[in-house]
């Protein structure tokens, strides 16, 4: 009996031992390391990156250069507006066809001969020019006009009504003005002198008819 009693102690001894034992090692606390199980597969490699610290997220912007609006009642607009009606439109070209015309006209008028320039003048013009002509010569009187030169012609403003190309040149040029009575007396004017005159004349042209020219439709001095 005393040995059974003593293997009962034994027994009792040994299974306080073993749950001791199980409560140190069978418990991991949340800030032990965990130990790695042979067993598990590794993880798969991460990326290498360069670290470059915190990075903005990215936005995909697209840059669109949108065309300038340019002020219907500016320069740059009006000349817009009749390219945008007549596109073989050059200023540098229509700015010495308009010095031609400009020359041919105020010789053409002071002469009195205004059918070499009928095909430059809208017909209301041609009508204000023949009366004036008309004017003249009931008076008995003589013009005579030359132009030493044309010192400057530049565009004042351009615009479009429906097909109808409008542009406003400014001449500022040296002439010789002169009239006469019917005798030859000298009524205003000085030989030999010239003054400078500036005139702003308006110039149109249907840009849908074909071989249609420019024509002056307002003169003033």
């Amino acid at each position: 009996m005393q040995i059974d009693l003593d293997i009962c102690v034994y027994a009792v001894i040994a299974a306080l031992l073993l749950g001791r034992l199980w409560a140190v090692l069978g418990t991991r606390s949340d800030n032990e390391v965990q130990r790695p199980s042979p067993f598990t597969p590794p993880p798969p490699p991460k990326p290498q990156t360069a670290d470059t610290g915190f990075v903005m997220p990215r936005q995909n912007v697209v840059s669109r250069m949108q065309p300038a609006i340019l002020p219907p009642n500016s320069l740059a607009g009006g000349l817009a507006q009749v390219k945008a009606v007549y596109a073989d439109f050059d200023e540098k070209a229509f700015l010495q066809e308009s010095r031609d015309i400009f020359s041919t006209i105020v010789s053409a008028y002071a002469a009195g001969n205004l059918t070499s320039i009928a095909e430059f003048l809208s017909p209301d013009l041609l009508g204000h020019f023949q009366r004036a002509v008309d004017a003249r010569v009931a008076a008995g009187q003589i013009a005579q006009s030359r132009i030493g030169r044309i010192k400057e012609a530049d565009v004042l403003s351009a615009r479009s009504e429906g097909t109808q190309a409008f542009v406003t040149v400014k001449f500022v040029s040296d002439q010789e003005n002169i009239l006469r009575d019917k005798t030859g007396a000298i009524l205003g004017g000085e030989e030999g002198k010239y003054e400078e005159v500036t005139d702003t004349w308006t110039f149109a042209r249907d840009t849908q008819m074909p071989g249609a020219k420019w024509v002056v439709v307002e003169t003033r001095g």
